[in-house]
């Protein structure tokens, strides 16, 4: 929890003692007043609480960051283990995927200029990692098997910045979007760098040669 949050907490327990006091010394009025002003801030701490949780959950965005890494072997037919490196953190992620293909989810928060003016940073976070195959399962002409998702984070519940509405407060603060990056084949020992730019997500090999051009989305 964040340091103002901490203030109206310890305030709201403060207001509600002070409350019980004022009515056990039979000041009634000292009382109700104590008692209003907690129930004020225990509503201000219900309602920014889920708020400034979720928003912690979210990175600083930089144009051009190293974001992750991803790095594949081969674990059978179309079954691949994927270990995802955040960065700069470090953390560590292994993922046992089926198909061809990979691509990564994001959501970035964009704040309104007055919001920008109190210092807040534009933010983003990873939230999905997505397989899919590409070519029939079996070789008698099958349907491709169907996509697979991977959730990145616990959000622990609904993430009110995923949706921001007009008319609330931090649907006029700040715009939410998504961003799908490009897809990618899953390749026996290749390490892919995901980058995040204005105009989405950017992932080049590793190891790539002058050959070979990074894919945006």
């Amino acid at each position: 929890m964040s340091g103002p949050l901490l203030l109206v907490a310890a305030f709201a327990i403060v207001t509600t003692l002070l409350a019980w006091a004022r009515w056990l010394a039979g000041r009634r009025w000292a009382a109700a007043g104590h008692l209003a002003m907690a129930a004020i801030a225990s509503s201000l701490l219900a309602v920014t609480w889920p708020v400034v949780r979720h928003l912690s959950s979210y990175e600083h965005a930089v144009q051009g960051d190293l974001v992750a890494e991803l790095h594949f072997e081969r674990a059978g037919a179309r079954r691949y283990r994927a270990t995802l490196t955040r960065l700069p953190s470090g953390r560590m992620q292994v993922f046992d995927l089926v198909g061809d293909e990979w691509r990564l989810d994001a959501r970035r928060l964009r704040w309104s200029p007055r919001a920008r003016e109190l210092g807040l940073r534009p933010l983003y976070r990873l939230e999905r990692l997505v397989t899919r195959t590409t070519a029939p399962a079996t070789d008698d002409g099958g349907e491709p098997q169907a996509s697979l998702e991977f959730a990145l984070g616990d959000p622990a519940g609904a993430d009110p910045w995923s949706k921001p509405r007009p008319g609330v407060l931090w649907g006029a603060a700040a715009r939410a979007t998504k961003i799908e990056g490009p897809w990618q084949s899953m390749v026996e020992g290749e390490r892919f760098e995901v980058r995040l730019l204005d105009d989405g997500l950017v992932v080049s090999p590793h190891d790539e040669g002058g050959d070979r051009a990074p894919r945006t989305h």
